[in-house]
């Protein structure tokens, strides 16, 4: 039994002959949008074209793994909303904050921030298990994501998001039922 090999341009164009509008219907139904959907389904293209060897997701020799397909184009778009949505830091310069320095200080809200990091404090020393304490405090004080702190630790992305997250909520509701955060 002899094995055809091709290209990668010959299996893109392969895939686009027969599946072209299953992938933009399946990028439709993540974007909701027309445009969006065939621009997202064109990186997807572009992306195969780029693989080093894309006979690594041929399934039975013959197609593509469609499914394989699926969850780059799902991917791609996740990772498109979370750039969107990224905060970008703005390096504070000296003449920005001494322009502010004939403003009244706020003591009332420096007392409030106090109190709110008493607060996270007690609860991260107080009656929380310690994974979750510990998990807490090396994501804010070493600056980490989810994905570095999961590449740094070894633990599992999901395990990390919930406890984050469980954490947060916890710290969350307790400064509301303080009265410190609204």
């Amino acid at each position: 039994m002899v094995i055809y090999y091709m290209t990668n341009s010959q299996r893109v164009e392969a895939l686009y002959k027969k599946h072209n509008s299953w992938l933009n219907a399946c990028a439709f139904n993540l974007t909701s949008n027309k445009e969006a959907a065939e621009e997202l389904v064109q990186n997807l293209y572009l992306k195969l074209l780029e693989m080093p060897n894309i006979e690594k997701i041929v399934f039975n020799e013959k197609d593509i793994n469609l499914f394989y397909l699926y969850k780059m184009l799902k991917s791609d778009f996740l990772n498109g909303i979370k750039a969107k949505s990224k905060l970008n830091k703005v390096q504070l310069k000296d003449d920005l904050v001494s322009s502010h320095a004939d403003e009244e200080y706020n003591l009332e809200g420096d007392e409030n921030t106090e109190k709110l990091l008493l607060l996270v404090n007690s609860i991260l020393t107080g009656s929380m298990h310690w994974f979750d304490s510990k998990l807490f405090t090396t994501y804010i004080e070493d600056d980490h994501s989810i994905q570095s702190l999961h590449e740094a630790t070894h633990i599992s992305k999901n395990a990390i998001f919930t406890s984050l997250r469980k954490t947060k909520t916890l710290i969350k509701q307790t400064a509301i039922d303080e009265n410190l955060y609204s």
